[in-house]
Order: structure tokens, then C-alpha cells, then sequence
């Protein structure tokens, strides 16, 4: 026979309904940044000591928080983040609310998406007199798109911070992309450039030789001149 003790079933219920309810977090959009605001609730009937720890997204780094209050920053290895913790005691039916305010780290600098468009502009050039100018010119194209199509992301980011952090991170992987077919685009270059430089070479080559057989061939009609010169000269016996 079996005995059920209601009041830890009551107890251990609290204790269940906390780690479901607390610690809650939402984002905030703030002026300076995005408040980060934690909630820990503790339901059950008796005092007890709530450990809050909540992971910050994997873009923010200490330097990037502005406000953290009382919470300690320590990095996680095996997630690769951030994450913020600290314990506190709870009375019974007790809501505990803390704000975290990072800075907005999810906005891709301008200037950069600039100097890769330029780039992919000035590699355009560099096969404009090659057979693969086509193909670089469908390369360009490829890329400007994705540039576009990040600016116009970054754009229409969204007052919601969540938003806002997805948004930036499809905007990263496509800036990505454009990084690697513009690498792609180098990497031909280089492949076509020393067969442009070596038919240049073969041609200075040439330019050489002729250049060195003119100026033999012309000693010899200077020495067979003056040789003859020297043979009228000469007093005859």
C-alpha cells in the first residue's frame, strides 16, 4: 500500500510550474538599444531560491551590454555564447523582473556593402577584354542582387527586436554569398591573368630579338663600311 503525501506533490509542483514560468524573457525596443527583460516567478507556498540564467543572442559580447543591474556575464564554451545569471530568494507567490539593455549590434555597416559592390564593379572591368567577360558579367549581377536585397532588409528592419535579430542574420548569410562569389570571381582572374601576361611577355620576347637583329645587322654593315674604307686607305706596294 501506498502512501501519497499531498504536501510534496504541492511543493514539487511549485518547483515545476517555476522552471515553466520564470525565468521569462522579452524584448524591448529601447532608445539607446534592446532591452532584454527576465521574469522569474515563483508559484508555490514557501520562500525559495530562484537561479535566473538566460543566454544572450550569439551577436552580443560583454562590451555590447549597457545595462545589467546585479546579473553576472559568463561565456558558455559549449554553446558559444553569453549567457547572464544570478540567485535570488523568492517569497511565496513572488515575481521577480530584471532588464538587460545591449546595444543594437544587428545593423550591417553601409560602408561595407559599398566596398564589396565597388569590388565586384572593378573585377567586372579587369575582364571586360577576356573571352570570360560574360561570365564575369553574370557573376556581377548574382552579386549586386544580394547587396540589394540586404539593403533593402536592413530597410525594413522591424521595431520587434526579434525580428529585427532574424532579419540580420538571413542579411549576414546572403552578405556572405556575395563575399564568396566575389572571391570566385578573383580566383578567375588570377586564372586568366598569366595567359594575358604571357602572350604580353612573348611579345616583348620577340620585340627583343628583332630589335637585337637589326642592331647586329647593322654593325655588320658599319664593319663591312669601314673595313672597306680602311682597304682604299691603305698605300699600295
Amino acid at each position: 500500500m501506498f502512501m501519497i503525501n499531498k504536501g510534496l506533490i504541492s511543493l514539487r509542483l511549485g518547483t515545476f510550474l517555476f522552471f515553466i514560468l520564470g525565468p521569462l524573457l522579452f524584448f524591448m525596443p529601447a532608445e539607446a538599444g534592446i532591452v532584454m527583460r527576465l521574469m522569474a516567478v515563483n508559484p508555490a507556498d514557501s520562500e525559495q531560491t530562484v537561479s535566473m540564467k538566460t543566454y544572450l543572442p550569439l551577436e552580443v559580447k560583454p562590451e555590447d551590454i549597457i545595462y545589467k543591474g546585479d546579473l553576472e556575464v559568463t561565456y558558455d564554451t559549449q554553446q558559444g555564447s553569453y549567457y547572464v545569471y544570478g540567485d535570488y530568494v523568492l517569497k511565496p507567490k513572488e515575481v521577480l523582473e530584471k532588464e538587460i539593455e545591449i546595444k543594437d549590434v544587428w545593423v550591417i555597416d553601409t560602408s561595407l556593402i559599398t566596398t564589396i559592390r565597388q569590388e565586384a564593379k572593378e573585377l567586372l572591368k579587369s575582364f571586360k577584354k577576356t573571352s570570360y567577360f560574360e561570365r564575369a558579367t553574370s557573376l556581377y549581377d548574382g552579386i549586386d542582387k544580394k547587396l540589394t536585397e540586404v539593403e533593402a532588409m536592413q530597410a525594413a528592419s522591424s521595431a520587434n527586436p526579434g525580428y529585427k535579430i532574424s532579419s540580420y542574420r538571413n542579411s549576414i548569410s546572403i552578405l556572405n554569398s556575395a563575399k564568396a562569389d566575389l572571391l570566385a570571381g578573383k580566383t578567375l582572374l588570377s586564372e586568366v591573368a598569366p595567359r594575358g601576361l604571357a602572350s604580353f611577355t612573348w611579345k616583348i620576347i620577340v620585340f627583343i630579338i628583332i630589335f637585337l637583329g637589326v642592331l647586329g645587322l647593322s654593325f655588320f654593315f658599319i664593319w663591312q663600311r669601314q673595313s672597306k674604307i680602311e682597304a682604299e686607305q691603305k698605300p699600295q706596294e
